[in-house]
């Protein structure tokens, strides 16, 4: 099975360590940055495409890497916006619309 993580904070860096578990699991994993807390607390070595995942791009993106699953970290701060007035519940929102726009099963953690 491959999955895809998208972005490694704090629940895709947990995430991280119950999928390291099985070795019959591919894991690719993208994020916002290069050092993100999953690379920072050593739970992987670094990330396989840093790049922003949005509505628009996630089908373009799913069919490059052909995950069997998405699995979308919803953590806040991943995304640099929990510090703007409101941006938490935009940054939810976008995590969400992300998962619906996508062709590919997808499960937001």
């Amino acid at each position: 099975m491959r999955i895809w993580v998208i972005g490694a904070g704090q629940a895709g860096a947990e995430a991280l360590r119950q999928l390291q578990k099985n070795d019959e699991i591919s894991v690719v994993v993208s994020a916002l940055v290069a050092d993100p807390p999953a690379v920072r607390n050593k739970v992987i070595a670094k990330v396989d495409y840093v790049e922003n995942v949005t509505p628009v791009n996630i089908n373009t993106l799913a069919r490059r890497i052909r995950p069997d699953l998405i699995l979308i970290d919803s953590t806040a701060q991943e995304t640099g916006l929990s510090r703007v007035t409101g941006g938490t519940a935009l940054s939810q929102a976008l995590t969400f619309e992300i998962a619906a726009a996508s062709d590919f099963p997808c499960l937001v953690i």
